[in-house]
């Protein structure tokens, strides 16, 4: 593997802006769990679910110069203690350069640091480089969930640490 390019650091309040820009940007959230955001006050409420306690939040920046790449988080899973999914959302113009395998591995090692058993991610399944990013990482398509303002269905991947 080739040498680190990213830093992932934890979110604090002062990434809340960024967070918007990032959840904002129709680009992003159309291959997100969320629809668009549209104030400030709802990426305030990611921040905080992304922070809360038993969940890691990060801001992924270049190592270089601390450019903002996106955001990644494990979030714990309702009533799976050692379940966390994981969130990874990048600005388009980081997209296709390998910094989600970067960012998978990372997320890895914190799960199996803090001694979680199984990692979820939950895709829209026209986001095909997800998708291969994710099985390239051994990651199992457990199931295709359809919603009808999500046509193509959401993939639900797992693995296993």
């Amino acid at each position: 593997m080739t040498a680190s390019q990213l830093l992932l650091r934890p979110l604090t309040e002062d990434d809340i802006p960024t967070i918007f820009s990032l959840t904002s940007d129709p680009e992003v959230a159309r291959f997100m769990r969320f629809s668009t955001h549209e104030s400030i006050q709802e990426a305030e409420d990611l921040y905080r679910e992304y922070t809360s306690p038993g969940n890691y939040g990060y801001m992924i920046c270049l190592k270089d110069d601390l450019t903002p790449v996106g955001v990644a988080a494990l979030k714990k899973e309702e009533n799976e203690e050692y379940t966390r999914s994981m969130s990874v959302y990048l600005y388009p113009r980081f997209w296709n350069r390998g910094y989600s395998t970067e960012v998978i591995l990372h997320l890895k090692e914190t799960a199996v640091r803090e001694g979680i058993k199984c990692l979820k991610a939950y895709v829209v399944r026209d986001n095909t480089g997800s998708c291969r990013v994710l099985e390239k990482h051994r990651f199992s398509l457990e199931e295709v969930l359809h919603f009808p303002d999500l046509p193509s269905g959401l993939c639900i991947y797992t693995q296993q640490l």
